[in-house]
């Protein structure tokens, strides 16, 4: 007789879909919440999270929220508070931000399984662009509380969480100073980078408004 936990393997010529539904069973169990399995999905197609641990993935799902949002509407404004990032489940979503003169500039679109607005994740900024939703969107919003609630619940998922953002913040100040060498010259940006890092803690928590 076998243990109740036992899985058999799945058929080498079984259906890819069969096989799916397999996996999916099998990374949560009886009971869980179908939203919480359709988020997992989302999120393991996000490059951000792709290398989570499978347990951090599925405590990521469980603390996200589905937000839904019709054409043309505000997701949020610049100068707004920065609560936390989003994920594009399905829609497109555009960044946009107001010159000196007032005039809108469209920086980036933002299609299915890209994110936003991830600094926000980890301090208490203000959005320095507006999103506004292209088409009928909905995302998935991961909020500073929520983090704190993973962190709380699950420290090894959290700290993974986190490792996974610090990480793609390294890389992007990495490519800003290639950026800065090749517009201003070696010496040049490394003295702005440096000049940048050492006002760092004279700076607010929040960001303020310009």
């Amino acid at each position: 007789m076998r243990p109740p936990y036992f899985s058999p393997p799945m058929p080498e010529n079984q259906h890819p879909a069969k096989r799916l539904v397999g996996r999916v069973r099998r990374l949560f169990p009886s009971g869980r919440d179908p939203k919480a399995q359709e988020n997992y999905h989302v999120l393991h197609n996000v490059p951000l999270f792709r290398n989570l641990p499978k347990g951090a993935l599925r405590d990521l799902a469980d603390a996200v929220h589905r937000r839904d949002y019709k054409r043309d509407e505000f997701l949020y404004y610049e100068h707004d508070p920065g609560l936390g990032m989003y994920i594009v489940q399905k829609g497109r979503v555009r960044l946009l931000v107001e010159d000196n003169a007032g005039v809108v500039h469209e920086l980036r679109q933002v299609g299915e399984h890209e994110y936003f607005g991830k600094l926000s994740l980890l301090g208490d900024f203000r959005r320095v662009e507006s999103a506004q939703a292209i088409t009928e969107t909905r995302v998935l919003g991961f909020f500073r509380p929520d983090l704190k609630t993973i962190i709380k619940r699950h420290p090894g998922s959290g700290a993974t969480i986190i490792e996974a953002v610090a990480r793609n913040l390294a890389a992007l100040q990495a490519e800003i100073t290639r950026v800065l060498v090749e517009k201003d010259g070696k010496v040049e940006a490394l003295r702005m980078m440096d000049n940048a890092a050492s006002r760092i803690e004279l700076l607010p928590t929040e960001m303020p408004a310009p």
